[in-house]
């Protein structure tokens, strides 16, 4: 659960707030809104500020913030620039809390193809090609671009993850014990390394 804290929720419409936090994650907050139209800015898990409106707000008796909804901004692309610069692509990651787990998946450019090995716990699972199109690099690319702006304020997990993404010119380290979720296994079950 996202604590409202992290969120920092601002309701822009008129409105009364009633309760803030009574439960113990403090995720919930009770207002009586006075518009049709109830519009709301928070802090989403990657550090952004986003903003939400919804309509026919009086109706509403419950109004649940997307966390991980994202905005996608340009940013440059590290698969982009290892497929230019025909160096490989790889991303380590580790988790766990006290037994502690590995994945490794690299990408090879070549002939228009990425090759790729994925490694569980340092053994290959699988491995073959990927035709290299716009699709494939938007999907890794997107995912660099979340992993870059992933956010950790309150490190409330004792469960962490940790990334290591290289492409032979740029080395991202990061360390995420949020618990929000976010991992790299909708990227490998999007290339179809995973089912």
């Amino acid at each position: 659960m996202f604590p409202l804290v992290i969120a920092n929720p601002n309701v822009l419409t008129e409105h009364k707030t009633m309760e803030t936090g009574k439960n113990l994650d403090n995720s919930k907050m009770i207002i009586l809104n006075y518009s049709d139209t109830l519009r709301i800015e928070y802090r989403n898990i990657y550090g952004q500020i986003i903003d939400t409106t919804f309509t026919n707000a009086k109706v509403l008796s419950i109004v649940k913030l997307c966390v991980n909804k994202f905005i996608d901004y340009e940013k440059k692309s590290l698969i982009n620039e290892s497929i230019q610069k025909n160096k490989v692509w790889s991303l380590n990651t580790i988790w766990g809390d006290y037994i502690f787990e590995s994945d490794k998946l690299v990408l090879k450019p070549k002939n228009g193809f990425l090759k790729f090995e994925y490694y569980k716990n340092g053994k290959r699972i699988n491995r073959g090609k990927i035709k290299i199109t716009k699709y494939i690099i938007d999907k890794i690319a997107l995912f660099e671009r979340k992993l870059n702006l992933i956010q950790n304020a309150d490190k409330g997990c004792t469960f962490g993850i940790s990334y290591k993404l290289n492409n032979g010119i740029d080395e991202i380290n990061f360390q995420d014990n949020s618990c929000y979720g976010f991992n790299n296994e909708q990227l490998l079950i999007e290339l179809k390394i995973l089912n």
